[in-house]
């Protein structure tokens, strides 16, 4: 049993010591069978909400009304909900009842994915009523159940079977591949925040290029923000390695400049992903340093994070595998300008108001501007007896 498993195993006893059932379930079974990284531990029990509160010193409530309960263990946090199943979807997002159970096998039945519906019991053994292990081995993702029923549970459940493929480099079943065809249209009414957790994480799986593509194949592309006639983009764009990128604003930089979306129109189409406005900014900024020269004002205007992004970006393009040097080569080539920035400038707009003796004006910026470029571009040294001789001499109006 993984050391993740071991340390919450007091948290699973406890609840099997007061006479209930308890399990570890869904995606850290999965990984553990996959002898993947584990990531955070769910808990599965016959025990009530309240129950669970009263077991445990500290607990966090967020969604006792659906049966979860956060546990505080140690050092840990674990999610704790109890046996439930989920009566008529509203809105094809959410269940407009749910019921508590005592039945294991009912509660996963409600899952996804059978690979997301296997159990594990405290002595390490993996129950699998539908198959999750044989669709594992087969590096198959199929829905448990009827996968119309599941999707007209939640919409969402779609995507999130596309993400899966690229996160773990499997293949839809023809059932489900069949059914996300056939019911893509649900997914207008998913709201847009949850689609693009599931979209940024799709992309970033090792096999974005099989699950794009399986976008286009199905059709469901058309239901997400912007791609309505961006087929064939989509299309070129699933040869990128997005898996390479570490940050959101480097994915959607890339995802601007693949589906070559023009800057202007770039706001709207990451607004209506309903990005962050710093995202959204830094994406542009990206996108727009992309492609452009590596001169001295060229690197100075886009900044060391930006520039390293697009040149990352540039690579990729080109290649799989980054060039780590060329990368170091950029950055130190940014590292050796002059200045970073206007404030690193060894004079003021109150040194030049001083100097010119005339009342403050548009004026001031624009000679602050020559200054910073020819202190960038070399043909001056960032020194304020230099500057002063330089605005005396050549950079007079």
């Amino acid at each position: 049993m993984e050391q993740v498993f071991i340390k919450a195993l007091p948290v699973l006893r406890t609840l099997i010591e007061a006479g209930h059932q308890a399990y570890f379930v869904g995606g850290a079974v999965r990984d553990g069978y996959m002898k993947r990284t584990i990531g955070d531990v769910d808990i599965a029990t016959d025990a009530a909400p309240d129950q669970v509160e009263r077991l445990f010193q500290r607990t966090v409530d967020v969604g006792k009304e659906h049966g979860t309960i956060i546990v505080l263990w140690e050092d840990e946090t674990y999610e704790v909900t109890t046996f439930r199943t989920e009566s008529e979807y509203e809105d094809y997002r959410r269940p407009s009842d749910v019921q508590f159970i005592t039945s294991l096998e009912e509660d996963l039945k409600r899952r996804d994915l059978t690979i997301n519906a296997m159990a594990m019991t405290a002595d390490g053994k993996v129950l699998d009523y539908f198959g999750g292990k044989k669709d594992i081995d087969q590096k198959l993702i199929r829905t448990v159940g009827k996968p119309e029923d599941r999707f007209q549970e939640d919409a969402l459940r779609m995507l999130r079977a596309v993400r899966f493929m690229s996160q773990l480099g499997f293949t839809l079943s023809l059932e489900t591949k069949e059914a996300i065809t056939k019911e893509k249209s649900l997914l207008s009414h998913v709201s847009v925040e949850r689609k693009t957790i599931e979209f940024e994480k799709m992309l970033q799986g090792r096999a974005s290029r099989q699950a794009l593509q399986t976008l286009i194949q199905t059709g469901l592309y058309e239901e997400l923000p912007g791609f309505y006639h961006k087929r064939e983009n989509l299309l070129a764009a699933s040869e990128f390695p997005f898996y390479s990128l570490t940050s959101r604003e480097e994915l959607w930089a890339a995802l601007l400049i693949d589906l070559e979306i023009d800057l202007k129109d770039a706001p709207l189409f990451l607004k209506a992903w309903k990005l962050p406005g710093k995202v959204m900014k830094e994406a542009i900024h990206i996108a727009h340093t992309f492609g452009q020269s590596l001169d001295a004002m060229s690197m100075y205007n886009a900044g060391e994070k930006s520039l390293l992004s697009a040149a990352k970006i540039s690579q990729l393009r080109q290649n799989e595998k980054l060039d780590d040097e060329k990368l170091k080569d950029i950055q130190n080539t940014y590292q050796s300008l002059p200045i970073k920035s206007l404030r690193d400038l060894d004079f003021t707009g109150k040194d030049l108001l001083a100097l010119r003796n005339r009342p403050a004006g548009k004026w001031v910026s624009e000679e602050l501007q020559r200054i910073e470029q020819a202190v960038v571009t070399g043909k001056l040294s960032n020194q304020k007896k230099h500057i002063e001789e330089w605005l005396k001499t050549c950079g007079q109006h």
